[in-house]
């Protein structure tokens, strides 16, 4: 089964960690396309009473250049991932003219496009970061979302496999079943899922429920059994653990669901503060995230 990224892309070099993420991930790439995307800064307005012919040669220069630049990292992107193997055909290119902010245009294009996950460079994502201050950015991201997003730091290739985070919420169901689809296609992955014990005693029966329900889940998606693991641990700090867990046992990505369960049976793993210590700190691996 096909499966669709978008991959965004700027000229900063540091953008091309999403891009080497991606070819370093699938070994099975003839079942994976990917759209690069790269959105243009728009001209400063020209308004009627300012408008000269020197202004508007001006401004339709400063187009034409920023057109160039898209051009020029859409086509290192593309490369790279024909390098990498990626066959010609799996591999398109989409460049436009910044319509809305950088965020939105990159939200409405993963929407439109129904694609599988939206992949950005961490290096890129210093805009992202500093949009959850804003209450309109920050609305978009919470409630407009409807796709996976995956940020990538500097990939480390020798790395392998997924360290699924499970917290009982909705979200967390969302990247179990993200997770399978992933990596069905593809031998080369393990599936670690993991829960974190952390509340009262009949906590304990609780996660172990929750683990053999998301293994299940996994397997359904034709991930053999034996690529699949999974493990209950006591801790307090979850961020920490996961940590812990994602460095020494060398996973390429940590999945995780964004919104957490609220009063459910996990008791808020997951209520923000999880996933944004995860994408501040998490290195060598990809950060995956579900609304």
């Amino acid at each position: 089964m096909n499966r669709h990224l978008l991959v965004t892309v700027s000229e900063n070099s540091n953008a091309m960690h999403a891009v080497r993420f991606v070819g370093h991930f699938f070994s099975e790439k003839k079942d994976v396309k990917v759209t690069l995307f790269y959105t243009a800064s728009r001209p400063a307005s020209v308004y009627a009473g300012e408008r000269t012919d020197e202004s508007v040669r001006e401004a339709e220069a400063q187009a034409k250049k920023s057109l160039a630049k898209g051009r020029k990292a859409l086509d290192a992107a593309r490369k790279e991932l024909l390098w990498m193997g990626f066959p010609p055909e799996n591999v398109e290119t989409k460049l436009q003219v910044r319509q809305f902010s950088k965020v939105e245009d990159i939200i409405q294009e993963g929407t439109k496009g129904l694609y599988d996950a939206v992949v950005l460079g961490r290096r890129g994502l210093s805009w992202l970061e500093e949009t959850f201050d804003e209450s309109v950015s920050k609305g978009l991201l919470e409630q407009g979302i409807g796709f996976p997003i995956w940020i990538c730091r500097k990939p480390e290739p020798e790395r392998n496999g997924v360290l699924l985070c499970i917290d009982g919420s909705n979200s967390s169901a969302c990247m179990v079943d993200h997770v399978g689809f992933m990596l069905q296609p593809d031998p080369l992955h393990r599936v670690k899922i993991m829960a974190v014990i952390k509340g009262p005693a009949n906590s304990a029966d609780v996660v172990k429920k929750a683990l053999a329900a998301a293994k299940d889940s996994i397997m359904k998606a034709g991930v053999p059994e034996d690529r699949i693991e999974t493990e209950a641990v006591e801790g307090s700090n979850v961020a920490k653990i996961i940590l812990k867990v994602a460095k020494d046992e060398k996973f390429s990505a940590v999945a995780v669901g964004r919104t957490g369960a609220g009063q459910g049976m996990f008791q808020k793993f997951f209520m923000g503060s999880v996933s944004t210590a995860l994408f501040k700190e998490l290195e060598g691996a990809s950060l995956w995230v579900c609304r």
